[in-house]
Order: C-alpha cells, then sequence, then structure tokens
C-alpha cells in the first residue's frame, strides 16, 4: 500500500509539472506542509479531504498570488484569466495551468491586436490557448527543452509564443466566441478535395498530428471563414514576424505572404495559428 501511495505521488507531481511547470513542486510543498498536523487529524475521511482540498486552495494561492511576482524577474507575465475583455482564454484551465505567461512586450501587442479587433467585431473576443510557462530555466547549448523552457507539447513556445483559436459559428450559425472542443486544440477542419491535404501526409509520419481531433469530444459549430480571416490579417498587420497555420486554410483564405506549415512534426494547425509576439 506504501509503494503504491509513493508511484501515486509520483505520478501526480510527473503529471502537475507537465501541465504547469511549477504544479509538482507546489504539490511537494504542500505535502510537507500537511505532514506537520496531518496527525492531528484522527478521522480519515476528513483527513483526506482537507490534504485534497487544502491542495486545491494552496495550488491556487501559489499560482495566482506567489508566480506572478517571480515569474515578472524574467519579464513573464499572464494573460488575462477573465472572458469580460477583448483577450480571453480559451478555457479557464490554461490559466490555472500557468500556461498564459508571455513577455510582457507580447502581452501589450496582444492586447492592442485585440482592441482592434473588437472594434471591428463588438460581439467577439480574441481567444488564445496555449501559450508559455512562468519561468525560463536555461539549458548550456539547448536552446528549447521541454517543461524547463518549452512548452510541453510545444516544444518552440517560449516567451514570446501563442496559439490563437479561429472563429467559429453557433449552431444558428451566426457568428461566436465559441470552440468545437473545450480546449480548442482539436477543432480541426479537414481540407476540401481542390486544397492542399496536409494532412493526408502528416498523419502517416506523426501519430499525434491528429490525435487531438480524431479523439476529443467535439461540437459540429462550423468555421467562420470571413471573420477568422479578418483575425489573421490583424494579427499579420500588427506582427513583423510570420505566422503558422495549415496551407488548406492558407488557399481558403485566400493569404499570400508570410504564413508558413508548422509541419508534420507539431499537431495540426487547422483549428488555430500559431503567433510569435516579439523577439525571444
Amino acid at each position: 500500500m506504501k509503494i503504491l501511495k509513493i508511484l501515486v505521488i509520483i505520478l501526480a507531481v510527473s503529471l502537475l509539472t507537465i501541465l504547469s511547470q511549477v504544479g509538482g513542486i507546489i504539490l511537494l510543498l504542500w505535502l510537507v506542509i500537511f505532514r506537520f498536523f496531518r496527525e492531528k487529524l484522527i478521522n480519515p475521511w476528513l483527513r483526506r479531504g482537507l490534504n485534497l482540498g487544502g491542495f486545491f486552495v494552496f495550488y491556487l494561492f501559489f499560482m495566482f498570488v506567489i508566480i506572478p511576482p517571480l515569474a515578472r524577474i524574467q519579464d513573464r507575465v499572464p494573460l488575462p484569466f477573465s472572458k469580460s475583455g477583448a483577450l480571453v482564454p480559451v478555457s479557464y484551465w490554461t490559466a490555472i495551468f500557468g500556461r498564459n505567461y508571455i513577455k510582457s512586450e507580447g502581452r501589450n501587442k496582444l492586447e492592442t491586436i485585440a482592441a482592434a479587433f473588437e472594434k471591428k467585431y463588438p460581439q467577439l473576443k480574441v481567444k488564445y490557448m496555449d501559450c508559455n510557462y512562468p519561468f525560463r530555466i536555461d539549458v548550456k547549448g539547448d536552446k528549447n527543452t521541454w517543461i524547463l523552457e518549452g512548452l510541453f507539447p510545444h516544444i518552440t513556445h517560449d516567451g514570446a509564443k501563442a496559439d490563437i483559436a479561429l472563429v467559429y459559428n453557433d449552431e444558428q450559425e451566426n457568428a461566436s466566441n465559441l470552440t468545437p472542443t473545450a480546449f480548442g486544440y482539436g477543432s480541426s477542419v479537414d481540407p476540401h478535395p481542390w486544397e492542399t491535404c496536409t494532412p493526408c501526409s502528416c498523419e502517416k509520419k506523426n501519430w499525434t498530428y491528429s490525435f487531438m481531433y480524431k479523439n476529443l469530444p467535439k461540437t459540429e459549430y462550423s468555421l467562420n471563414n470571413t471573420i477568422s480571416t479578418d483575425l489573421i490579417k490583424i494579427f499579420d498587420g500588427n506582427l513583423p514576424y510570420t505566422i503558422f497555420f495549415e496551407k488548406h486554410l492558407q488557399e481558403r483564405f485566400k493569404l499570400h505572404g508570410d504564413y508558413a506549415e508548422a509541419g508534420c512534426g507539431s499537431v495540426r494547425h487547422d483549428d488555430h495559428f500559431h503567433v510569435t509576439l516579439c523577439k525571444e
């Protein structure tokens, strides 16, 4: 039983580290703290409940009170947690797991772009997905290392990158702030027969390429081509860097210029587009 408990702790620490970079450390700190008063709790159910509930509160306190000022030392700041502004997360979990950090210059650019988009489409938001972890941990001779710098599973994500959701229609075919999946990822749009079919080749080379698209539960919201195109154009007009998304959507949106595909080594980019907001 003791071995099983240790294995569960190792698994929980590993999972929280992958998801949030610092969650595993927060869990270990809580386990150390909880040891000082767990023996005073005679009732085993009360002890388990306080252990779980206490960790949840302790974790949120660290992520929203302790981590932001520490991350600011490396010029990393969190994007907005609220869904009331022009720039919002697709899922609250992105912020809860601290995957919404970016350099202050990047956040300023995102907020400027979101304000411009909201001015043109007052009912719509710019919805961000995964950005970066709170901290940069340099590894000599290696630019991006998962957990230490590259956001798992986005090895190229550092303090300057963000994924932005496309715009989808609701069930009445009106432009909305909805996404077909809860996290935005997996909301992919297949190419038409006359468009370049990158998934046709990439699915054979990389099993993770379409994994979320094929396995995550989704609602059949249709892609709003016109507003998605405008959103990408607004980003392109405010950024000097290449925007990455799938070739068949570049063709569908009639966008030509400084756009590129992420390649088969990544996951599908026909549910979002990848932007670089500032210098690394």
